[in-house]
């Protein structure tokens, strides 16, 4: 016997346009660190759990997926470069610039190897056209509008020599972004340690960087950098 009142069914869960887009984003990383250049839109929707044309209406293209892939990893990059930086600072030390570069070599790291290549690589193999750059150029963007704000803090001080810090920030990620291609890509990541300290090295020089108590000598700037390549213990080829 029925009472005769119909019984509601449950409404179906819908997702809101932002769920579904950090989902897609999600489902491109790993598949990007799965598969790398070989990773289809169609792989990337299955992965999310949403039609292959939900991905083309979220983002409009593949390439502008890469590039969100991109500009996701330089943002997670920048995060954990200067998360834990006292940007009250009077001035950039030997240690804060050793602390920055230890974390983003770290960050690399733990990154897949296929992901590292995709986004590192001057010619991913088997990418099309442009694919490979758009999502190199977001993830260097994020980065080089992070270190911006960064030295744009620093230059404000009393006393800071002059610094235009767009053009700064985008010489200095140069020199990361080439030491992390040649340590990882080339490498394999043998010789760590010593690309982080270098790295420290030229980095402090740039910026002028003093210890708090005194001025940076060669061997003050020396001898952070060693203690900064101490604490990135490679692991393999880095690639995992």
């Amino acid at each position: 016997m029925t009472s005769g009142v119909r019984e509601r069914r449950p409404r179906r869960w819908r997702q809101d346009p932002d769920g579904r887009r950090a989902r897609v984003l999600e489902a491109a990383a790993q598949e990007l660190a799965a598969r790398g250049v070989r990773a289809r839109v169609a792989d990337v929707a299955v992965a999310a759990g949403v039609a292959e044309g939900t991905v083309y209406h979220l983002f409009g293209s593949k390439r502008a997926l890469l590039a969100a892939v991109g500009e996701r990893y330089g943002r997670g990059l920048a995060r954990a470069a200067f998360g834990g930086l006292d940007l009250q600072a009077d001035a950039p030390t030997p240690e804060h610039v050793a602390s920055i570069v230890r974390n983003i070599f770290a960050y690399v790291r733990e990154t897949p190897g296929p992901l590292v290549a995709f986004l590192l690589s001057t010619e991913p193999g088997g990418a099309a056209p442009g694919e490979g750059s758009v999502a190199q150029d977001a993830n260097r963007g994020a980065m080089v509008a992070a270190i911006e704000a960064v030295l744009l803090r620093w230059s404000q001080r009393e006393g800071a020599p002059p610094m235009q810090p767009r053009i700064a920030a985008e010489i200095q990620f140069g020199l990361v972004e080439s030491a992390l291609r040649d340590c990882f890509l080339r490498r394999g990541g043998a010789d760590l340690e010593l690309y982080v300290a270098e790295v420290t090295r030229s980095l402090a020089a740039m910026l002028g960087a003093r210890p708090l108590a005194r001025r940076a000598t060669s061997e003050s700037v020396a001898s952070v950098a060693s203690a900064a390549s101490a604490s990135v213990t490679p692991r393999g080829s880095g690639n995992e």
